[in-house]
């Protein structure tokens, strides 16, 4: 080679560069992308193309560059050199070379063919906001990998970080929508290698409560091992019409604790979150939605609040379960009451630690541990001589049927053990579950 290039500086690596490979103008920019800001790569590409043009046109006609060198150089700059190639008696070649990285004749135009593509989806889906992904390990990374080592570009920028920008920016430039980078309704992931598209629509999130105004309703379907259903109706079912709407793939329900079949959910509600799967569209209002699902069964009722994301999940299921709930149960003792001993038993449970084993009636389905849950208060009403109304006030996650039975001395202290008589919860309410 007859001409010396040294390699320190940008301008002869990118000439070093263009000596060997064809790169179209944003794979060239992008290996020098750490270098400068407020440039796209393709602007930094074409800026370094000209400056080499111009410095090797410089070179050829002063005689420090010889032919063969200045050609390949400048049928690897591409179209920018092909007047100045004309211009000195050289023949070129009307083709365009494809760059050595992504393999394409021009990434730019391929951005806006991607960010087209995706703009369709979007579309389709009727999504309110988007995130452009890439997939990891591509051909052309590894390229661009082994093509910065061998020339020692310390500045390069990985091209599915350029992908994600660019195509995000050009979406927006043709649709009124903008990036979401924590809760996008579509992600969109782009595939380099087969030049393909995958659209992951993300879940949709709605934040309501409840009211079950019937018994024997479950909260999740119960399938039997035959494929019936253990009971006839649960929440989750009434819940699905609601999917239906938006074609969503499935519908879940994420509930602030749960109640017995046999009891029902009364007062302020619990509070739930439902998840819609996969959802084919995202044009809806949440009174469709709710005026859907009130529809089903007039034993479940629902509001719906707002749109949340998944983060709430765990401060519904978990922060929340412990936060205060009030119970109204209906109580059945074996002798004889008084309203003094109602009174005394109020005052004795009020604020009172409860230490309670797994109940014997789900332990085949829960492990057996020892948990403390606060009582708060507890008011009575007498009905009869031996059956009384208790509202119970208490920390979530007390299990209350357990409280009034003492479930054989697996809960301590109970109704029971304190008037010393057996005492069974024929029917329980929830009343209250606050936030």
């Amino acid at each position: 080679m007859g001409t010396r290039i040294a390699d320190r500086d940008v301008l002869s690596k990118a000439i070093t560069l263009l000596l060997k490979y064809p790169l179209c103008e944003n794979c060239l920019g992008r290996l020098f992308g750490g270098l400068g800001r407020g440039l796209s790569n393709y602007e930094r590409g074409r800026a370094l193309k000209i400056v080499v043009l111009m410095d090797i046109y410089r070179r050829f006609i002063e005689g420090s560059m010889n032919k063969e060198e200045f050609i390949t150089i400048a049928s690897n700059i591409g179209s920018i050199a092909k007047q100045s190639v004309l211009e000195l008696g050289f023949p070129i070649s009307e083709d365009r070379s494809r760059c050595i990285i992504c393999g394409f004749s021009s990434l730019e135009e391929k951005l806006v063919e991607w960010a087209q593509r995706i703009v369709k989806y979007i579309k389709e889906y009727n999504a309110r906001s988007f995130l452009v992904g890439v997939v990891k390990g591509s051909s052309i990374e590894k390229r661009e990998e082994e093509l910065a080592r061998e020339i020692e570009l310390k500045y390069y920028e990985n091209i599915r970080n350029e992908v994600k920008r660019e195509v995000g920016k050009k979406v927006q430039e043709l649709i009124d929508i903008k990036p979401n980078f924590t809760r996008p309704d579509v992600v969109l992931i782009v595939d380099i290698d087969n030049d393909a598209i995958t659209v992951k629509p993300m879940p949709i999130y709605i934040k309501g409560r409840y009211w079950k105004l019937g018994r024997r309703i479950s909260q999740a379907k119960w399938i039997l091992w035959n494929g019936s259903k253990k009971y006839p109706l649960s929440i989750e079912e009434v819940l699905e019409p609601m999917g239906e709407i938006v074609g969503a793939k499935e519908v879940i329900l994420h509930a602030s604790g749960r109640e017995d079949v046999d009891v029902r959910m009364l007062g302020t509600g619990r509070p739930f979150i439902v998840e819609l799967k996969e959802p084919k569209t995202y044009n809806f209002d949440l009174k469709t939605l709710e005026e859907k699902a009130n529809s089903v069964s007039r034993y479940v009722r629902f509001t719906l609040e707002c749109e949340t994301s998944r983060k709430d999940i765990r401060l519904i299921k978990i922060e929340r379960a412990r936060k205060t709930k009030v119970y109204k149960a209906l109580i059945v003792v074996e002798k004889d009451l008084s309203e003094d001993e109602l009174k005394r038993l109020e005052e004795y449970f009020r604020g009172r630690v409860i230490r309670q084993r797994t109940p014997r009636r789900v332990l085949h389905r829960r492990p057996d541990v020892e948990r403390h849950r606060k009582v708060y208060n507890v008011k009575t009403k007498l009905i009869t001589s031996n059956v009384f109304e208790a509202l119970i006030e208490c920390e979530g996650g007390l299990y209350v049927k357990e409280l009034v039975s003492g479930d054989n001395g697996r809960t301590k202290p109970s109704f029971a053990e304190y008037l010393g008589a057996q005492a069974v919860c024929i029917e329980l309410d929830v009343i209250a579950v606050y936030q």
